[in-house]
């Protein structure tokens, strides 16, 4: 016990900002204080490289972590909002084919102001520049849908293009989890369009779904619920 408090504090400061990156984009939590101190060391070490698309990118994503965990009706999350879309709009100067930093832009706008039809261009130039991105995909789906009637058509259609895109990567909890959630009023669109996807995932999906209870009669599938 007394050797990992000694250790984490140093294995925290020692991982590079970028692996903290990575994972806080694959849906990982970290907590608050710990990403403010490693921001904070990164900040201090500096950087010779006036424009690092890399570091742009590992800093706006760290920073909006810390934002969302601290989240509150405060007017000091009011600022922190401000603060961390100044950060994601510096670093899209520098890497503006980043999806991720789009759909943050997307998100810390619609936080900050409420959902706007301006600032669904972000939410498109995401899937433009990103369209195939894993681990984005659930995320960005997911709050996709949860607006997808205020969507024009062209980008419900890629919102509908990205969930068959999970199936066809065999994410199948991710994908339930959100056909039974945030797109559970739009499941007919969906099903009338996975058709583009393998009969080998349809018929996976199918068969976890039934396990559920639930025969959503996607086209090509036999299964029996119990």
């Amino acid at each position: 016990m007394a050797w990992s408090a000694i250790t984490l504090p140093t294995f925290w400061r020692q991982l590079p900002l970028e692996q903290f990156a990575n994972r806080i984009v694959r849906g990982e939590t970290f907590p608050v204080d710990r990403l403010e101190e490693k921001l904070r060391l990164y900040r201090e070490a500096g950087s010779p490289v006036r424009c690092n698309a890399t570091a742009a990118h590992d800093t706006a994503v760290v920073d909006l972590a810390i934002v969302r965990g601290q989240f509150d009706a405060s007017s000091e999350t009011d600022a922190r909002l401000e603060r961390s879309r100044n950060i994601v709009v510096e670093a899209l100067s520098c890497l503006p084919s980043d999806p991720y930093l789009w759909f943050s832009l997307f998100q810390i706008e619609s936080l900050r102001v409420g959902l706007r039809q301006e600032y669904l261009r972000y939410l498109d130039m995401s899937y433009q520049v990103g369209p195939n991105e894993g681990w984005l995909a659930i995320p960005r789906n997911r709050a996709a849908f949860a607006i997808f009637p205020a969507l024009p058509e062209a980008l419900q259609s890629k919102v509908i293009d990205e969930f068959c895109l999970l199936l066809r990567s065999e994410l199948y909890a991710e994908a339930i989890e959100i056909f039974l959630g945030a797109a559970r009023p739009h499941q007919a669109e969906l099903v009338s369009r996975m058709g583009a996807v393998p009969t080998r995932n349809r018929q996976l999906f199918a068969v976890q779904l039934a396990r559920k209870g639930i025969d959503a009669h996607i086209p090509g599938t036999s299964v029996v619920v119990r």
